[in-house]
């Protein structure tokens, strides 16, 4: 194929330059021969418009699979991200829930007690008990 290729484009056939052009095609070295031939046979330079625009079609078109792929990545890292401070958010929630429920059923326990222990002095006051003797039997505990 290098003999056919190194002989002057107006000595090959048809077929050598055809068989150049796809042999050579993508060869930065043969451009000059590729353009000549491109240049001389109709056929071939209408083959090469149309490997142009296939090769720009797909160029168009992995630029567009880069940019959903990347829109996609995007909205994946996205909802992850929110995920992730929903989940952080509900143990915060949770644990100042903790927090604040110790908080208010300590609150509450004094309260019962403060109450209770009202009513047991009451019921020691009704019972006739004076309140020195309620401090002296009670006032210990």
């Amino acid at each position: 194929m290098e003999k056919v290729a190194d002989k002057p484009v107006h000595e090959t056939s048809s077929q050598e330059r055809w068989a150049i052009f796809f042999e050579y095609l993508t060869d930065i070295r043969k451009r000059g021969k590729i353009n000549q031939i491109i240049e001389q046979e109709e056929g071939i330079a209408m083959a090469s418009d149309i490997l142009i625009t296939i090769s720009k079609d797909k160029i168009e078109r992995a630029r567009l699979i880069s940019e959903e792929k990347y829109e996609l990545d995007t909205r994946s890292r996205i909802f992850a991200a929110k995920q992730e401070g929903r989940q952080e958010g509900r143990e915060e929630g949770r644990q100042e829930g903790r927090e604040e429920g110790r908080e208010e059923g300590r609150e509450e326990g004094r309260e019962e007690g403060r109450e209770e222990g009202k009513l047991e002095i009451i019921d020691l006051l009704k019972s006739g008990k004076s309140p020195e003797e309620i401090i002296r039997d009670y006032g210990s505990e």
